[in-house]
């Protein structure tokens, strides 16, 4: 009996049971979803953001049939109208419906960052950076496009990468790639160009023989065809075929206005209802009147071509800032309140304390990896183009959340690999 006491193990240390919690992957999925859902109920009921409005109106009135009877569009407006559907009209349930969703994306970019960086620790520790990423749970209580926009985007691109990774032996990853890169662009329209770069860089693992063309036709149709289905039925239900209709006026905020839009967007609407060509528009359809704005937007670009390199620095300064900016108003009219209660120096220490070494690390740890796997190419694409789009259009820190998943990635593969030399 004595052998057999002395051989048995010590007890564990405190330290080492408090070590092998945070290190399970259950541990951390538990941490996101009470972190999202005590921020959806904090938040309640009331509208936080004036962009909220935008889809929440559609959603409700969709439910309520006030409106024209089409269907709502796939993305957060068919979410919202679902939730309503069910539960009636109070915005805490959809709340605590993204709290869900952003809690499976961030298992998910854990998932993602073990597969393509083949590192479980890495992946482990990618899902705790999502978990407690401030960003994260503040727009899974927003009733905006962001939260359904990373839960297709991250799939989409893990199972994309995968595929290209295995040579399409997984017959099911492009499709579904393809599938969920679409409903993507259901939730935010810039999706769209973007995955149609991804789509032509992947043609060149097609050339080289490292992709086969079948996965590449699956895939792409499986995007290409929910949108232009999407299309088709709105051309047949309302007589417009074009599902963003903001695109135009956006565009038109940050150039030709793009001065008081830096000081606010408020400022930059009202001088659009001062523009001499305001009226013209105003008489013009909703889809019209949006082509023509991107069409002033493009005449104002190359009558003023000396100035637009210097709005776009301004706007990829923006894009990439490391905290909010100090100077912007927060509107607070109708009873929004954008910073949801949280003092402005808490908002600039919250992001000092992620955005430099998420940025600054996932871009050194993405870029490594992509030298060691070309098959994740998609990744920094997708930066690129996300980028691009709101250096021409709009930028703010809030543009820059769907690549943070990619970066999340990137660093905790980096932070991993130091951790395994130090050992070593």
């Amino acid at each position: 009996m004595a052998d057999q006491e002395g051989t048995q193990s010590p007890p564990r240390s405190r330290f080492q049971r408090l070590r092998t919690l945070l290190s399970t992957e259950s541990f951390w999925v538990a941490v996101a979803l009470a972190l999202r859902v005590a921020f959806a109920m904090k938040l309640g009921g009331r509208q936080v953001q004036i962009d909220e409005g935008l889809v929440d109106l559609e959603a409700w009135t969709r439910v309520s049939a006030l409106g024209h009877l089409v269907i709502p569009k796939p993305g957060p407006e068919l979410f919202n109208a679902c939730i309503y559907a069910v539960f009636g009209y109070d915005r805490v349930f959809p709340r605590l419906g993204q709290a869900l969703v952003s809690t499976a994306t961030a298992w998910m970019i854990g998932r993602m960052t073990a597969d393509l960086s083949g590192s479980p620790r890495a992946g482990k520790l990618a899902l705790a950076v999502a978990a407690v990423y401030p960003f994260f749970i503040y727009y899974s209580g927003m009733l905006m496009s962001e939260t359904l926009y990373l839960a297709f985007l991250v799939p989409g691109l893990w199972w994309l990468c995968m595929s290209l990774g295995d040579g399409g032996r997984a017959g099911w990853r492009a499709p579904a790639a393809g599938s969920a890169l679409a409903l993507a662009a259901f939730a935010r329209a810039e999706g769209a160009p973007i995955v149609l770069a991804i789509w032509a860089a992947a043609l060149a693992f097609c050339w080289r023989s490292r992709w086969p063309w079948r996965s590449w036709v699956l895939a792409v149709l499986c995007w290409a065809l929910p949108l232009a289905g999407w299309s088709f039925y709105l051309k047949a239900a309302t007589g417009e075929s074009s599902p963003d209709k903001h695109g135009g006026l956006t565009l038109l905020i940050g150039t030709m206005f793009l001065d008081e839009n830096e000081r606010d967007t408020g400022l930059a609407y009202e001088a659009l209802r001062h523009a001499p060509f305001y009226e013209e528009a105003q008489r013009l359809g909703e889809q019209d009147r949006d082509v023509f704005y991107y069409r002033k937007s493009f005449e104002f670009m190359r009558e003023n071509w000396r100035e637009v390199p210097a709005q776009w620095a301004r706007k990829s300064l923006n894009f990439w800032r490391f905290r909010p900016r100090s100077d912007k108003v927060f509107l607070t009219a109708g009873g929004t309140d954008p910073s949801a209660g949280v003092p402005r120096w808490a908002l600039a220490a919250m992001s000092l304390g992620f955005e430099p070494g998420l940025i600054l690390l996932g871009f050194v740890g993405l870029g490594r990896l992509v030298v060691r796997r070309p098959a994740l190419l998609p990744l920094p694409i997708f930066i690129l183009g996300t980028m691009a789009v709101h250096v021409v259009v709009v930028s703010q820190m809030r543009y820059r959340l769907p690549v943070m998943p990619l970066l999340i990635l990137g660093a905790c593969v980096l932070l991993s690999e130091i951790q395994g030399l130090r050992k070593a």
